[in-house]
């Protein structure tokens, strides 16, 4: 009931994500844009993840330090189920609310800290390799007008440099990093990233390569597109569309992703009607 999924946003007791993307769609919906412009592809925009989608995969060199820092603190080793539920989330709520170390956010950020030198240490001053098919899929973005964002829960000491270096930095209409999310849900780096390209959630494209931006994704009501690798495509069932790599996404495969919009926007105009009643 859209009335009363309203109240209780009021009333604090619904997802502050979904308050938070209702409250995008409230504000996007004044305004809305004529259907020609609506289907054009100046009214979608893209938000991509960093680490094993535009550059090669750091987890390896994650997992060995978290490993590690358990060791030297002498902290519960985490076992394999939960170190691979880790991906795409920021340090301090791996140890808090994955790991379970401690509940003390001071603590949790020494913890952090720590393994964040042990993961120097690993690298070895090692930055990841452009992924190939990235550059051009950024290139096809560019081409067609469609404005993109990264979205990572890196750090940024980590994220920066690595652009900088690969000249990829322009290519962004906007970055968010783990310094620009305080919440441990992934969805707040896409609600973040939609504000930056100024498109509302319904017209952004999620890509990644984790089951984590599928679910994130679709909570906001995004498009998820993921990237596989090596990865076995059939882990990913959930997602709208799967492709081996970017060099396998193109303009007209994401333009498709928007086939059924009729069938939803009405949806969400007539719920925006009931809300008032």
């Amino acid at each position: 009931n859209p009335l009363e999924r309203q109240n209780r946003c009021a009333a604090g007791s619904l997802s502050s994500t979904w308050c938070a993307w209702r409250l995008q769609f409230q504000k996007g919906a004044k305004g809305c844009p004529s259907r020609s412009r609506r289907l054009s592809t100046a009214w979608f925009g893209v938000i991509t993840e960093f680490d094993g989608v535009l550059v090669d995969s750091t987890e390896a060199a994650n997992i060995q330090a978290w490993l590690e820092v358990a060791e030297e603190m002498r902290l519960p080793r985490p076992l394999g189920q939960v170190l691979r539920r880790i991906q795409g989330a920021r340090d301090e709520v791996v140890i808090m609310q994955l790991f379970h170390w401690t509940r003390n956010p001071s603590q949790a950020a020494k913890i952090a800290q720590r393994k964040e030198e042990i993961y120097d240490s690993i690298m070895n001053g090692v930055q990841p390799a452009e992924v190939p098919g990235s550059r051009s899929f950024l290139d096809t973005l560019r081409n067609y007008n469609i404005p993109v964002a990264l979205a990572t829960a890196q750090p940024e000491r980590r994220v920066r440099p690595v652009l900088e270096k690969l000249n990829l930095s322009n290519y962004f209409d906007g970055i968010v990093t783990a310094e620009d999310n305080g919440s441990p849900e992934v969805e707040f780096y896409y609600i973040s990233a939609a504000n930056q390209l100024q498109r509302p959630f319904v017209r952004c494209i999620v890509v990644g390569d984790s089951n984590r931006s599928v679910e994130a994704a679709h909570e906001l009501g995004m498009k998820s597109v993921i990237v596989t690798g090596s990865q076995p495509a059939w882990n990913f069932s959930n997602a709208d569309l799967v492709v081996r790599n970017l060099s396998a996404l193109s303009f007209v495969n994401m333009k498709k992703l928007f086939g059924n919009e009729d069938l939803i926007e009405p949806q969400f105009e007539q719920e925006e009607e009931s809300s008032y009643l």
